[in-house]
């Protein structure tokens, strides 16, 4: 009977620190998103301090993982890549990096979001964690696209992108991939940063489309299931 029991309270325990660990993951996200890219372009925090945002975020990711699914391993061995290339970085040009370092951050950052959408929608009751795991995914998921357009800024060269209607190099360009990424998922289109090479335009599209998508039909569905638990009386 005893070890039933304590299989039991390392399940329950497991996901209450998978729960508590979903908010904190949405909190270094928003840092990741809203606080460090500001500091880092006005020059009052080093770029490479600021990937300490982004390697803590990949540290708790690992740290949430408790099973040895395909998707969990995939995640650590990107998370691992990521590491190794972020830390080579200290000493190597940034140009020599800069393709193996997105693509990295780009899978790596897919895998994360599954995987945070999976504890999300895992079995148990829907809790204000839950909820903050599923704006976690979402903002994951502009990271990720943030990561894609690099990809195509690198490798489809300077015209890729227009900024206020000319050709922007990679350079002036980069440190606004996160800005352009989420104005283009919300819908926003400030028209400041266009996509004009065809790949970038179908990211675009793609990403106009989960944008558009996902607050509806899973966010929506989480908060209402979320305030229909709370009233229901308790048992």
């Amino acid at each position: 009977m005893l070890p039933i029991v304590q299989r039991v309270f390392r399940r329950l325990t497991r996901q209450a620190v998978t729960d508590r660990s979903l908010s904190v993951l949405t909190l270094l996200l928003l840092a990741e998103v809203v606080l460090l890219p500001p500091l880092v372009e006005v020059g009052w925090l080093n770029r490479h301090l600021a990937d300490a945002g982004f390697l803590a975020m990949l540290a708790l990711g690992v740290w949430m993982l408790s099973d040895h699914t395909l998707a969990g391993r995939w995640f650590v061995a990107t998370a691992f890549g990521s590491l190794v290339i972020r830390v080579a970085n200290l000493w190597l040009p940034d140009s020599e990096l800069r393709g193996a370092d997105a693509l990295f951050a780009m899978v790596n950052l897919v895998v994360l979001g599954w995987l945070t959408l999976a504890y999300t929608l895992a079995a148990g009751r829907i809790n204000v964690h839950r909820v903050l795991g599923a704006i976690a995914a979402f903002l994951l998921i502009g990271l990720a696209f943030a990561q894609a357009h690099r990809l195509v800024a690198i490798y489809a060269g300077d015209g890729a992108y227009f900024m206020f209607g000319q050709p922007v190099d990679y350079a002036a360009l980069v440190a606004r991939l996160n800005y352009f990424s989420f104005v283009t998922l919300t819908s926003l289109g400030y028209g400041d940063i266009t996509p004009v090479h065809a790949a970038a335009r179908s990211l675009a599209i793609l990403q106009v489309l989960i944008g558009v998508l996902y607050p509806v039909a899973l966010l929506g569905w989480l908060v209402s299931l979320f305030a229909h638990q709370n009233q229901q009386p308790p048992h």
